[in-house]
């Protein structure tokens, strides 16, 4: 079929594009069809019939098929992906699980969200630890080669760990992981990627790029309900992170262990690091079946092309406009596009486009100068995109709200 006719059913399975134009996909994705379908049914089904112990062996089992799939997703093996509830609570366990001596450097940058930075400074003053700052050029003052010479001055013996986003979600920059973590390994060092606006936004091959730990949004990109995320640990890490929590689902044989005994066997590879007991099923039943639209009806390499180019598509026709300034910079962009208008604040800005049935949002105002952000979606139109930059033309030629 034609990309047309794909896109055209694509958006038949998303109804929530069809009620304004859907531009916020890195704060949450539109739920498909089958996601909103499987969720209600499996409500409707503990609801009427209860939940009781049956279940819990057919929730194990969907639990081990969709850390399948989003192993698939991203390039890694079944056995290092956990589920988790959020990607913050990956960011904490690799933070808190790690063997942490007092003195010991973590290293971050200053584009990092907040999931980030908190857990980090929690740890610091848990452990005693030191934490650097790489200042990443803002916009088009970003320069590859000048953040990789930066990181190698800032290392040091007791540099442990780098924390670092995929994509910026204040600037929409994409960072170069496979760079980095080369620059960490030559060094002793591992890399922990908050990859909350980078799984299904852009390029990702965890083996590839020779990532140690990528925490993941199921929320966003991957157009999973809210609740559910995922952890990624390469295996040979494995042995280096202790479970900060524990639980049965923890533990391998939950049930076959010594009551009298203070030891415990964990549960196998990456599963050791899964907190609940008996997860939210609707929500991981609904998180299952968004992937299985992205893999098998959309189509990862198609999904991520068409992302890259409705991104580039956007940004000609916003770099025409003299009163808009583009923070993302160029050629590092993913599914994002950052940028600012004269004379205006962006939240002002968004609050009249939102009342026009765009849905953009301003990145938080500690974030200074906090841009506009634009999340272009697969499932946008080139006519959805050109609505946007007449309205934008629009307002700042003093249209009404």
């Amino acid at each position: 079929m034609t990309d047309h006719e794909k896109i055209t059913r694509i958006r038949k399975e998303l109804p929530a594009v069809e009620s304004c134009v859907y531009l916020n996909t890195g704060t949450n994705g539109p739920l498909c069809r089958a996601s909103a379908e499987a969720m209600r049914e499996e409500a409707e089904k503990e609801y009427l019939q209860g939940r009781y112990l049956p279940f819990i062996a057919d929730l194990y089992e969907e639990m081990d098929l969709t850390r399948t799939m989003i192993a698939d997703f991203i390039g890694g093996d079944y056995d290092e992906v956990a589920l988790t509830h959020t990607a913050t609570e990956g960011m904490n366990l690799i933070l808190w699980g790690m063997n942490w001596q007092p003195g010991n450097e973590i290293i971050t940058t200053n584009r990092e969200h907040v999931a980030g930075l908190a857990p980090i400074a929690l740890v610091r003053s848990r452990f005693g630890l030191n934490v650097k700052y790489l200042e990443v050029g803002y916009g088009n003052a970003y320069d590859e080669e000048d953040l990789i010479n930066r990181l190698r001055r800032s290392i040091s013996p007791r540099s442990r760990l780098l924390v670092v986003s995929h994509v910026s979600f204040s600037t929409g920059l994409r960072f170069p992981l496979k760079r980095l973590a080369e620059v960490c390994h030559e060094n002793d060092m591992c890399i922990l990627v908050d990859g909350a606006q980078g799984a299904g936004a852009t390029e990702l091959d965890v083996h590839d790029f020779n990532i140690d730990f990528y925490s993941i949004a199921g929320r966003k990109w991957l157009l999973g309900p809210e609740g559910i995320a995922a952890l990624y640990i390469a295996k040979e890490r494995i042995s280096e992170i202790d479970p900060t929590f524990i639980s049965p689902s923890s533990v391998n044989h939950r049930h076959d262990l010594d009551i009298a005994s203070p030891y415990v066997i964990p549960a196998p590879y990456a599963a050791r690091y899964q907190t609940a007991t008996a997860i939210n099923r609707p929500i991981l039943l609904g998180f299952k079946e968004a992937l299985k639209f992205l893999l098998n009806d959309v189509g990862k390499e198609w999904l991520l092309e068409r992302i890259s180019a409705s991104v580039a598509y956007l940004r000609t026709k916003l770099e025409k406009i003299p009163e808009v300034t583009i923070v993302t910079p160029e050629g590092q962009e993913a599914g994002f596009l950052h940028f600012l208008v004269e004379n205006w604040q962006p939240a002002d800005f968004c609050k009249i486009l939102n009342g026009r049935k765009y849905m953009i949002r301003p990145v938080p105002a500690q974030h200074l100068p906090a841009p506009i952000r634009v999340s272009v979606g697969f499932f946008n139109t080139h006519e959805e995109l050109d609505g946007l930059v007449e309205n934008i033309v629009d307002v700042i030629g003093g249209g009404s709200s």
